[in-house]
């Protein structure tokens, strides 16, 4: 979440406005932003989303679009018991259940974790040992998040790590947009419903998101892979 921090080392490019962020101890955390006024917005190095946090937002959702736990069950196809499970910080959700949730609610999927988008900027900078995480035990798949907080919206960033024997699971996900997915390190195998595409270090896939369509790890260790989405809808 947002901490305001001192100000220093501020400097202008003629351009964009630079400032460099420092905690009270005065360590700085080496994240650059751009800053509004004489406000601005950090977070944590390595910041993990709080599976605490995820269940205050999904229930703040809920009640600000007038649903009942039952509704949003019948919207989106995810059990009651597990909307409660979520919102009570007792279970994080799947992949699957996450865009469903998200469909039903009319909102991106980074509404999970709010990615520090309550004050969005018109530029980010963001450092390798800065980047926000949120992780997918049960598709043994962390996501690292690329825009901080810039405007949610048009394009979606993510950086993916893909343990040994990830997947996306058994379901086929379908939803508006695009996506587009360049191969780091390691091996993905996107399936879709009559094809299957084996993607290695330097290739890259793109496709309309609303095609059916899952994925899986098929190297034998971690697998990294830039990830792109459009229409807001990422994760």
């Amino acid at each position: 979440m947002q901490e305001k921090r001192k100000l220093t080392n501020s400097k202008n490019d003629g351009q964009s406005k630079y400032i460099a962020a420092t905690d009270v101890g005065g360590t700085c955390t080496d994240t650059i932003v751009i800053a509004e006024g004489e406000q601005l917005y950090v977070g944590k190095a390595g910041h993990q989303y709080d599976v605490r946090y995820l269940g205050e937002r999904l229930r703040e959702l809920r009640l600000a679009k007038g649903l009942t736990v039952k509704k949003l069950a019948e919207l989106s196809k995810v059990p009651s018991s597990t909307i409660s499970k979520m919102e009570n910080g007792r279970l994080k959700p799947s992949l699957v259940h996450a865009i469903n949730l998200a469909t039903a609610l009319g909102e991106n999927l980074g509404f999970l974790v709010d990615r520090f988008r309550r004050n969005p900027t018109d530029f980010v900078v963001l450092r390798a040992t800065d980047r926000s995480r949120i992780e997918f035990p049960e598709m043994n798949l962390i996501l690292e998040d690329l825009n901080r907080n810039f405007h949610a919206g048009v394009l979606e960033a993510r950086l993916g790590t893909l343990q040994n024997g990830a997947t996306s699971g058994d379901q086929a996900m379908d939803h508006d947009g695009e996506e587009f997915c360049h191969v780091l390190d390691g091996a993905i195998r996107f399936i879709f419903e009559d094809e299957e595409f084996d993607l290695y270090p330097g290739d890259s896939i793109h496709f309309k998101s609303t095609l059916d369509h899952r994925w899986e790890n098929i190297h034998n260790g971690l697998t990294r892979v830039l990830m792109v989405f459009s229409d807001g809808l990422s994760f």
